[in-house]
């Protein structure tokens, strides 16, 4: 111990000789030497999201070169305005790096607009199985049914179906990203159906709503997934440094789009007295133009990539990639064992966590009779609190180490599900229910930067890009099972309040599997310089 404390304190030594050094040479690389990212200073900031399509397939992909502790330095550009565009478009000046933001901006107007579009499918149904209407626009619940269904079964069972194309889906479109050349052509030919799917929705009646949840639930999430896979599979950087730069502002674009998109389209609903199917079409309208506009801005500044792993002949593509899935399983247990009990656990957190957004709208309307505009108030509340989160995650994480922080904010987001199903289920209680938007906001906000964070240091270094896909496979694997379990329930009991526990049920066992994931035992750094410890196998 005393002969690492000694070598720590000559490399801190010789490190600090070279700053020195370097600062002497001229004034300028006072402020050069490691020049940091300002999203990167903040990361965890921008790690806001809301459900698990977006939240899974969030992470770095191949890198090249050193170190960001050895990364050149790059000129210093004085002045506010050039400090905004380093945190808005750090590195903008490649064509892929332009492309990457212009499709985080894109996919997520895409994705949130689905909010509008359920409220109004919820109008829908209810109008079709002839359920009362309250004075605030609400309906009352009833048991007349709709294509056999019950009117608060219809987001669950989009969920359902969606999940499970979604899982059936991604083995072959990772298969294509990595054993086929045509990696480019399947990315446009995703975000061209995406954006098709959307600008279909405008045309949602009485007579059509149906088909529209039909072709929503079954072809707009895996093309939206597949779409991502395509994203993730381009981002690259010849440092970590630049890497982290590159990701942190491509969040802002993520956070910006979905928040933006939710203020229009709120205040065009406040001020216009639209009811919620009107607000549908437009904000599928609005979301396919711009969301459209941006993923053809994406495309067009991609290159086509070649294959990266060898397919052997007379296989298909889809076999391929669940051979692919079979033998990264294995690897894990044997090699890795920490990483693969993580994943497990992840499996039914994900789950949890990623479907109860469709669940709580249902919840809303229909247990506590909440009107369209006040459950679009409950979500931008949700959104506003997700930096508090971030927050909670960034001193847990330091205080109390990554597992501890991640078991913590899993038990925290269980017993506000457990709290939200005990005293908020009557419409009187609605008010209430905006508390929870907060409480929630936190939960969501602190969820995905400590999975995130935990999963790569538990990772060896050189495949945290190889088993990212593997995580976000992971994440969606298991998405179908709490909407399945709420329509059970609701059906055999007639009670949200049980359907609802499903979501709990998995953060309950997720947490059980987490307290078994083994510690990998790790040497700690300290740079002295940026004051951060770099923790190595």
């Amino acid at each position: 111990r005393k002969l690492q404390q000694e070598r720590r304190l000559q490399s801190c030594f010789n490190r600090r000789c070279q700053i020195l050094r370097g600062r002497e040479s001229s004034y300028a690389s006072k402020r050069t030497i490691k020049r940091q990212h300002p999203a990167l200073r903040y990361s965890q900031n921008n790690n806001i999201i809301m459900s698990t399509q977006l939240s899974s397939d969030a992470a770095p992909d191949a890198v090249t070169g050193e170190e960001a502790a050895t990364a050149t330095a790059t000129p210093n550009k004085s002045g506010c305005c050039a400090g905004c565009k380093d945190f808005f478009l750090y590195d903008s000046g490649r064509k892929d790096v332009q492309a990457f933001y212009f499709n985080q901006f894109g996919r997520s107007i895409l994705f949130i607009s689905f909010m509008f579009l359920s409220l109004g499918v919820l109008q829908l149904a209810y109008q079709s199985a002839g359920c009362p209407q309250n004075e605030n626009g609400s309906y009352q619940k009833c048991d007349n049914t709709v294509y056999g269904m019950l009117p608060s079964d219809i987001l669950a069972m989009m969920a359902l179906i969606g999940g499970l194309s979604t899982a059936a889906f991604m083995p072959y479109a990772g298969a294509v990203v990595d054993f086929s050349d045509h990696r480019l052509t399947f990315g446009k030919v995703c975000a061209t159906i995406l954006v098709l799917i959307n600008f279909v929705q405008i045309f949602i009646f009485e007579s059509t709503w149906f088909a529209m949840v039909v072709a929503q639930s079954f072809i707009a999430a895996s093309t939206f997934m597949a779409n991502s896979m395509v994203l993730w599979s381009y981002v690259n950087a010849p440092t970590d440094h630049d890497l982290h730069g590159i990701t942190s502002s491509g969040r802002l674009w993520e956070v910006s789009a979905m928040l933006s998109f939710f203020v229009v389209v709120g205040v065009v609903q406040f001020t216009s007295g639209w009811d919620s199917v009107v607000i549908a079409r437009f904000s599928q309208a609005l979301a396919s133009v711009v969301g459209g506009v941006c993923l053809i801005l994406s495309y067009r500044r991609y290159e086509p990539v070649k294959a990266v792993k060898f397919l052997e002949s007379g296989k298909s593509l889809y076999v391929a990639g669940i051979l692919e899935i079979g033998k990264t399983s294995v690897s894990l247990w044997k090699t890795e064992p920490s990483v693969f009990v993580f994943l497990l656990a992840a499996v039914c957190n994900e789950a949890a966590i990623g479907s109860f957004t469709n669940l709580a709208i249902t919840y809303l309307a229909e247990q506590l009779q909440m009107s369209s505009m006040d459950i679009i108030i409950f979500i931008i509340l949700n959104f506003a609190t997700n930096p508090l989160g971030v927050i909670a995650h960034r001193y847990t994480a330091r205080k109390i180490g990554h597992k501890k922080n991640y078991l913590l904010c899993v038990a925290y987001t269980m017993i506000s599900s457990v709290l939200l199903l005990s005293f908020v289920h009557e419409p009187s209680d609605a008010n209430i229910a905006y508390l929870f938007s907060v409480i929630f906001g936190v939960a969501y906000g602190w969820y995905y930067p400590s999975s995130n964070g935990y999963y790569v240091s538990l990772l060896p270094k050189e495949k945290v890009a190889e088993l990212w896909g593997f995580n976000s496979f992971c994440s969606v694997i298991m998405s179908w099972a709490p909407p399945a379990i709420f329509i059970a329930l609701n059906r055999s009991t007639g009670s949200l309040r049980l359907g609802l526990l499903g979501t709990t049920i998995f953060l309950f066992l997720g947490l059980c599997i987490g307290v078994f994931i083994p510690e990998r035992v790790v040497a700690r750094e300290t740079d002295e310089e940026n004051g951060v410890d770099t923790v190595k196998s």
